[in-house]
């Protein structure tokens, strides 16, 4: 899925090339009316293209999907990377990130009655993108973890070990995942990634020496 939406490019003031029109107008007829409902016609049509010329770029509905979910990793990962580079607490940082943007696509998807649907094809033809992209989070949340720590490593509080940017960011992601996982809506997983925000905001004013 593609995070901004055709008012928000437009907002922009940028023109957009053949590939973003087809995927913008393809995102919206996935979110109006489903994955299954959805046609290459009527992809094309919103793209205000004809369907032969929509074959030249994809070769069916399956790939402009991919394509659209390939689109919003990169999106997030940039969105992610841009705020964990900024001064200011951690915590806040880490709230700003993973609230305002790792949830973003829960909360569009909240929005339409095909968010199941949409989850579920997701899985079924974009899996592999799925664990691409938690690995670019690791990778984005530990080069982060690595430059607030500097030379020292994280303290657990009442733990004697510490604990490494490379695995407090894995342990973060699969935390993350997990209450997305049992989530009773968004505003729940908001409040539970505060949490965790909180924790690791404490844990990098409790550093110790790397050894």
């Amino acid at each position: 899925m593609r995070l901004m939406t055709t008012a928000q490019t437009a907002e922009t003031g940028s023109v957009k090339s053949r590939r973003e029109r087809i995927l913008d107008a393809a995102f919206e007829q996935f979110m109006t009316y489903g994955f299954k409902r959805t046609t290459m016609d009527d992809i094309a049509r919103a793209a205000s293209m004809s369907r032969p010329s929509l074959y030249q770029d994809f070769r069916n509905k399956n790939d402009i999907f991919r394509a659209c979910v390939a689109d919003a990793r990169d999106e997030m990962l940039i969105a992610i990377d841009r705020v964990m580079r900024r001064d200011g607490p951690l915590e806040a940082r880490l709230n700003e990130a993973l609230i305002g943007e790792m949830l973003k696509p829960h909360r569009l998807l909240a929005a339409t009655s095909h968010g199941e649907e949409l989850l579920s094809v997701n899985r079924q033809i974009a899996g592999d993108l799925f664990v691409e992209w938690l690995d670019d989070i690791e990778r984005v949340l530990s080069d982060a973890f690595i430059r607030e720590a500097g030379n020292h490593a994280f303290c657990v509080p009442h733990v004697a070990d510490s604990i490494g940017a490379h695995a407090l960011a894995r342990l973060m992601v699969n935390a993350i995942e997990g209450i997305k996982a049992r989530m009773a809506g968004v505003a729940q997983a908001e409040a539970d990634i505060r949490v965790l925000s909180g924790v690791i905001g404490q844990m990098a004013g409790s550093r110790v020496m790397a050894g």
